[in-house]
C-alpha cells in the first residue's frame, strides 16, 4: 500500500493505492511516502517473500545471514528465497519485449484509515496513540 501522506505531514492521508501480490510483481514509487506490505493470509501456498530496493545517498550496510533490512544482495550462492528472483525471465524473439511483463492500474482505495470496528476514520488530525492498533 502506498498513500499520500509523508512523515512531515500533520494531517492523515486522504489517498491510497494497493497491489495484490502476484508472482514478478514490480511496485513503484516515491520512497517520501508512507508505504507498506499490508498482511494478510493469502490464498496461495507456500511463503510470500517480498524484496524490497531503496536507492540512497548514504546508507550503513548491515551485515548478517538471511533477510533482513539494509542488507545486500547474496552474489554467489543463492538462498532459497532469492532463487526464483534470479531466474531469467522469457524474451519474445521478434520484439525484445518480455512475455511476463504487463502494466497494470493499481487498487485505488476509497479510504486509508479507519477504526477498528471497520468503520471510515472521518478525522483528519493524527490520532491519539491510544486509538491506533499497534500490533503488539
Amino acid at each position: 500500500m502506498v498513500t499520500n501522506q509523508k512523515l512531515s505531514d500533520e494531517k492523515l492521508a486522504t489517498k491510497g493505492w494497493m497491489s495484490s501480490p502476484k508472482p514478478y510483481r514490480l511496485v513503484a514509487f516515491d520512497g517520501r511516502y508512507l508505504h507498506g506490505v499490508v498482511p494478510g493470509k493469502g490464498t496461495r501456498e507456500g511463503r510470500r517473500v517480498t524484496l524490497m530496493f531503496a536507492f540512497w545517498d548514504e546508507i550503513k550496510i548491515r551485515r548478517g545471514l538471511g533477510p533482513g533490512s539494509a542488507r545486500p544482495f547474496p552474489k554467489n550462492v543463492l538462498p532459497p528465497w532469492a532463487s526464483q528472483l534470479a531466474k531469467p525471465m522469457e524474451a519474445t524473439e521478434t520484439d525484445n519485449e518480455y512475455v511476463n511483463c504487463k502494466t497494470a492500474e493499481p487498487i485505488k482505495l476509497d479510504r486509508v484509515y479507519e477504526t477498528l470496528d471497520g468503520k471510515a476514520w472521518n478525522k483528519q488530525e493524527m490520532p491519539a496513540y491510544d486509538e491506533v492498533f499497534q500490533g503488539f
